[in-house]
Order: C-alpha cells, then structure tokens, then sequence
C-alpha cells in the first residue's frame, strides 16, 4: 500500500512545482481572493440503470465497444481550438497541443479550458458507460452474466487493481470538471509546460516503463534521471488521469465522491496529490477564482 501511494504521489509532481516565479504570482492571486464557503447538500443516489437504457440517457453515438464516437481534430493556431457559446459541445479529440502564451490573458485561460474541456467530458463519458454497466452487472445473477460480461469485468479489475465489484464502481466514479481544469492549468503551467507541449502530459505524470511512449525530462530526481510519459492525444492523457484518482492512494477523495459533487468540498481530499504547499486551498480558490464551476453543467452533443 506505501510502495502505491508513494508511486501515485510521484505521478503528480510537474514542471510547474518547479517554476517558483509563477508559484508566488498565483500565490499572491489567491491570498488577495476572498472565497465564500458554500454549503453544500448530500445528493440523491440514483437507481442503477442498464447499459442501454444508459446510452440512450447520453444520447451520443457510441461505438460497439462502448466508446463514445469522437473526432480527432489537429490544433495548428489557436484559432483552430473552438470557444463553445453553449453548454452542448462536440466531441471533440485534440491530437496535439500548442502555446498559448502569445494570447492576451483573458483569451488565453478562455482557450485553455476549452481546449481541454472536450477531453474531460469524453474521458467522463466513456467511463460512466462503463460503470453502468458494472452498476447493471451488480443487479442482475451472475447465472445471466455472458462470458462477455466475464471478460468485461476481468479487464477492468486488473486495470482497477481490484476483484471486488462495489470497489470497481466506486473506482470508475468521475468527478467535477472544474476540479480537472484547475488542475490541468496548474501543473501545466497554463499549459506552457515542455511535457504538455511536446508529450500532451497534462498531469505531469511520469513513466516506469521503457516499453511505452516517453520523453527524458532535463532534471533529475536525486540524481536519478525522470521519464513522463508521452499521450498520443489528450483524451488519452485525461483518461490516464482517471485511472490514477481511481485506483491510487486517493481513497478519501473517492469516498467523498459518493457524498457530493461540490468541487469546493472534493479538493479538501487531494491533499496528497501534489507537493505544493496547501494545494487543496490553491485549487478551491483557483475553480472560484477563474468561474470553473460552470464547466460542471456542460455535456457532449451528438452530433458529429
């Protein structure tokens, strides 16, 4: 269990933690923003619905797999990013990323949040199918399970790294957009970060195996040389993300889930997700601070 958190708890050190310059900017941001506590209400669980019942619920194409159908998309200047005006956007998979620091501020962040956006909703998207039907396999005999259903599971419990169908689900949960954007343009840097730029490593997530795609970062670790990894697209790098919060040493996060979808409640439990210094308060003030939390009510189109 320590060899996982310490694993996990390296994951999330960026290139960002690294830039003390830009640290004490968004430092004297935050300490000068004066956030209102907001309460917040437990929600209503929901009764689990089945799969199909669930694809019809996001009205998207999905693909026989139980992927939501997206379209890959090259980002070439900024103008090629799309500024949604509504709270139903496309699908869309951004291949690459590009600097923004030309921008004026206010487009920049505008730019940056709706770059990274499509991904969260896809990645959130592909994962509630999923869980559903987790959700639908709870409720029904393992006499009725295909061997399809079987395999299902299986995969999912070694990408999970668990045999326990409640835990499974509880691991697949998602959780606030606003939350991830924070995140994302914290430890990207705005997204300036070299692992962001030349790898879409949003997260800053490093690699242990050589095997997979990966770029050398320029500074070591004690003297031990860092590898992050390298994501062919950012729904990629959003779905990596994901899976670190559901199978790492976040369990109080992924309890918490369970009793709210406030953002400003959730942060207090990713205390251990990064080294900067009180990185739940950064993050409650950022989302308040930036209006992240409007970003919570929108969803994909299907129309593509």
């Amino acid at each position: 269990m320590m060899k996982h958190f310490f694993i996990f708890f390296a994951c999330s050190l960026t290139l960002f933690a690294l830039d003390n310059a830009y640290l004490e900017s968004i430092q004297k941001e935050a300490n000068n923003y004066n956030v209102q506590t907001v309460n917040y209400s437990v929600p209503k669980p929901s009764d689990p619905k089945s799969l199909n019942a669930q694809k019809s619920e996001l009205s998207l194409n999905v693909t026989e797999d139980d992927k939501i159908v997206t379209v890959d998309k090259k980002i070439k200047t900024p103008d090629d990013i799309k500024v949604f005006t509504s709270k139903v956007i496309e699908p869309i998979n951004y291949t690459n990323t590009i600097s923004l620091n030309k921008l004026q501020v206010s487009e920049k962040k505008q730019k940056f949040f709706h770059m990274i956006l499509p991904a969260i909703l896809i990645s959130k998207a592909n994962l509630k199918l999923k869980r559903e039907r987790v959700l639908s396999l709870m409720n029904n005999p393992q006499t009725t399970w295909s061997e399809d259903d079987y395999k299902f599971l299986e995969d999912l419990y070694t990408k999970y790294k668990t045999n326990n169908i409640k835990k499974l689900a509880n691991r697949l949960k998602t959780h606030p957009v606003s939350i991830v954007l924070a995140q994302a343009a914290i430890e990207s840097a705005w997204g300036e970060s070299r692992f962001f730029k030349n790898a879409n490593n949003i997260f800053g997530v490093w690699s242990y195996d050589k095997n997979e795609p990966r770029i050398r970062a320029k500074k070591t670790r004690k003297g031990k040389v860092i590898y992050l990894k390298k994501y062919a697209t950012l729904s990629d790098a959003i779905d990596d993300y994901f899976l670190v919060i559901g199978r790492g040493a976040y369990k109080s996060f992924r309890q918490h889930r369970n009793i709210t979808d406030n953002p400003l409640e959730l942060v207090k439990y990713l205390v251990n997700y990064c080294e900067l210094s009180n990185y739940p308060r950064k993050l409650r003030r950022f989302i308040v601070r930036n209006k992240l939390r409007k970003f919570d009510k929108f969803r994909l189109s299907s129309n593509i």
